[in-house]
This record gives C-alpha cells, sequence and structure tokens, in this order.
C-alpha cells in the first residue's frame, strides 16, 4: 500500500475513534455546556455499543495504516555502479538444480534458496543411486553450487547443506 492510501487509513481511523470519543462524551454529560437533544431511543446501552463499534472501526482502519508494507524478499538484490539488480530466489533455485542435473549419481532433487545478510543459504535433498561414495559426492555437490552461484550471481553463498534422503533401490532387486 503506497504511503498517501496508509497516512488516510490512519487519518479515517483516527476520525472514528475521535467521533467515539465524543459521542461518550455527550452520554455521559461530560460536555454540561454542549445542548444536544438525544433522540428517545438514544439510552446508554445502546449509546456505549454505537461508542463500541466506532472504536473498533478505527482501530482497524488505524491498524491497516500502520501495517507494514514490506513483503518477505523473494528477490536478491545486488548493487552496481549502474544501479541495482534483482535476481529471483526461483531463478536461483533453478541454477542450483542446473549444477545438481549435472551431477552423476543423483535421481531426485528438491531445493531451497533463502537469503541472508551474511549470504545465500542453500539447501539441497537429493537421492542417490547405489553405490555411490556419499562423501565425495556431497562434497563436490556443495563446492561446485557454492562456486557456480557466485560466479553466475556476484552474490555471496554462506552455506550450502546438503541432505541424503534415500538410496535409489533398483526395481529388480526391490522385487526379490
Amino acid at each position: 500500500m503506497k504511503t498517501a492510501a496508509r497516512i488516510l487509513m490512519v487519518f479515517i481511523g483516527l476520525l472514528f475513534i475521535g467521533a467515539a470519543l465524543f459521542l461518550l462524551a455527550l452520554s455521559c454529560a461530560w460536555l454540561p455546556n454542549l445542548r444536544v437533544i438525544m433522540p428517545g431511543w438514544a439510552d446508554q446501552t445502546i449509546l456505549f455499543a454505537i461508542t463500541a463499534g466506532l472504536v473498533l472501526i478505527g482501530l482497524v482502519f488505524t491498524a491497516i495504516g500502520f501495517k507494514s508494507s514490506k513483503k518477505e524478499s523473494s528477490a536478491i538484490l545486488k548493487g552496481s555502479e549502474f544501479g541495482e539488480v534483482q535476481i529471483s530466489i526461483t531463478a536461483v533455485e533453478n541454477m542450483v538444480l542446473r549444477v545438481i542435473q549435472q551431477t552423476q549419481g543423483i535421481k531426485d532433487v528438491s531445493r531451497q534458496v533463502t537469503y541472508t545478510p551474511d549470504g545465500m543459504i542453500v539447501r539441497v535433498k537429493i537421492r542417490v543411486m547405489p553405490d555411490v561414495a556419499i562423501p565425495g559426492l556431497t562434497t563436490d555437490l556443495q563446492s561446485r553450487i557454492k562456486e557456480y552461484l557466485e560466479e553466475i550471481t556476484g552474490v555471496t553463498v554462506h552455506e550450502v547443506k546438503v541432505t541424503v534422503e534415500n538410496i535409489i533401490v533398483d526395481q529388480a532387486v526391490s522385487k526379490r
């Protein structure tokens, strides 16, 4: 929401709250010099209910006006001498997928990239083929993802976390 709209929402909310306080002051006779003829249906219970409703509406408008309009970062910002460059998290995740697809011995994959002030954190969950040396595979995968992302995006990769979820078992072996 734009700043002007937020200011307007706060102003409307404060108007509702002010009207509620004025109505409360009238119903409690706190303003003796102001003579207002109240209609016959306006007993104190109804006036208090209307006052409470106006306060509630005012608080809702005020809360909406003060609500932060910042969204969670769905892009990585990279500044340069010419301006600002944004790289979407989805694009970075697809870069990670490209590196994983070029790695022998990995069958299925899921990936997640988050951006922190220290740099990107990449989480990868993989399923590997049988008889693959997992320590060598994961170390190689971590270094390749880190180098590739830093080279392509120019953003520091703080950490690459790899989880081996399972080993792919041959269909023929598992049916025996």
